[in-house]
Formats: C-alpha cells, sequence, structure tokens
C-alpha cells in the first residue's frame, strides 16, 4: 500500500519552465511508483504574481488540478481565468503556462498522463 499526503510534502522552492518567481514544489507520485502511464503527480504552491512558464511537452495529457487560489491560463495562444475547483487539461503537444494573478498563494496538484497511440 503506497499513501502520500501531499500537504506534508517537503517543498522545495523552483524555477518553473522558466516561470516568474520561486514556487514550493514536491514530486508526491514519481511514474517508478505508479503502475499506469502515469508519469507524476506533483503539489505546486504559486505564490502572488508567480507562475509556470511557458513550455511545451511531448505525447501527454497533463492536468493542473487548482486547489485554492486563482489564476491565468494560457494554452495556444489564448488565455482564461481559473481559480479553485478548476481542473485544466494540457493538450499533447500544446504549449502552456499558469501564473497566480490573485493576493493568495494558488495551490495545484500536477498529473502528467502518457498519451494514448492513436487507434
Amino acid at each position: 500500500m503506497r499513501i502520500h499526503n501531499f500537504l506534508k510534502a517537503e517543498l522545495k522552492p523552483e524555477h518553473i519552465h522558466g516561470g516568474v518567481g520561486l514556487c514550493p514544489h514536491a514530486t508526491v507520485f514519481p511514474g517508478s511508483e505508479i503502475d499506469a502511464p502515469v508519469r507524476f503527480i506533483n503539489y505546486t504552491i504559486l505564490p502572488p504574481g508567480a507562475g509556470f512558464g511557458l513550455h511545451e511537452h511531448g505525447d501527454d495529457n497533463e492536468f493542473y488540478v487548482v486547489l485554492r487560489g486563482r489564476g491565468v491560463y494560457t494554452q495556444d495562444g489564448e488565455e482564461a481565468a481559473v481559480e479553485a475547483g478548476d481542473i485544466i487539461m494540457n493538450a499533447p503537444r500544446g504549449t502552456h503556462a499558469i501564473r497566480n494573478t490573485g493576493a493568495e498563494e494558488m495551490a495545484l496538484l500536477v498529473f502528467e498522463v502518457q498519451a494514448c497511440a492513436a487507434n
């Protein structure tokens, strides 16, 4: 049985994908512990004004689950306001970024899942 508590994970400040500010971050489940095409599950806090820089992935879907806070999500040049309760899917090979535009911390769970082969 594997149980990890993301709220108790050791957070290390990182510049994520060249984004603005240091974001406390932890890998809660590395892909090596998951018997599925999930590459990782991360917990990240974005302080006010901080965020992930614009970046692109390969053949995967990456999900951002907004636990608290609010911000702006960018995908392929389009922007959308996001808030606690939103689940965002980053499409394979799409460019994306997220930043905290609120006065409080923004907290995310981030899952990266390998895309299925085309049928």
